[in-house]
């Protein structure tokens, strides 16, 4: 067979995606995800996560707890 010069990046690119999903890097993937869950589900999120736990008792002298105000067009700035 010939090669030609078109079809030399699909061969490149189905490599890399066989190598993509590899059962090594699945399972890396797989344990990253279930580990960013498990984070979120330990320091919980919505009105009972860790920063609402942190702005519950601070006025507004932490930046992260001020309240975003729209400008007058509407935009959040």
């Amino acid at each position: 067979m010939l090669r030609t010069h078109e079809d030399f990046p699909f061969q490149v690119l189905v490599a890399k995606a066989r190598a993509l999903v590899a059962p090594d890097h699945l399972l890396l993937g797989a344990v990253l995800v279930l580990g960013w869950a498990a984070l979120i589900a330990w320091t919980g999120n919505g009105s009972v996560g860790w920063q609402a736990r942190l702005c519950a008792h601070a006025d507004a002298a932490i930046a992260a707890c001020r309240v975003v105000a729209p400008a007058p067009d509407g935009k959040v700035l």
